[in-house]
């Protein structure tokens, strides 16, 4: 095993009460590889309840998870629902954040078919 993808419904959220880490820190506490991490990245709401309703997920900053990724928690991030409605997610953090992003929204998954 070269990299641990830990995937979860929100990346700000603790594995265990009393630590801070989330499934990826700890993974790597433990095993020393290096971890991706994924979970609601830019969306308020966890994948579950995004496909239970039709209401958009909100958009969220990413100043926490840059913050969590400079201090070598885990080492890469995975991008999912934010990108199927943010083709290009990755140009527009780099040029102005999470401003111009659209929030997610089960509907969008039609659009890929």
């Amino acid at each position: 095993m070269d990299l641990f993808h830990c995937s979860t419904r929100r990346f700000w959220e603790p594995e265990f009460a009393g630590s801070n880490l989330n499934l990826a820190g700890w993974t790597k506490k433990l095993s020393g590889k290096p971890t991706i991490t994924v979970g609601s990245v830019t969306l308020g709401d966890d994948f579950v309840k995004s496909f239970g309703t039709n209401d958009t997920a909100a958009i969220m900053g990413i100043d926490e998870l840059l913050e969590r990724l400079e201090r070598g928690e885990f080492d890469l991030v995975a991008i999912g629902r934010s990108l199927i409605a943010n083709p290009s997610w990755p140009k527009q953090i780099r040029s102005g954040g999470v401003s111009g992003l659209r929030p997610f929204n089960r509907s969008e998954l039609a659009q890929l078919v």
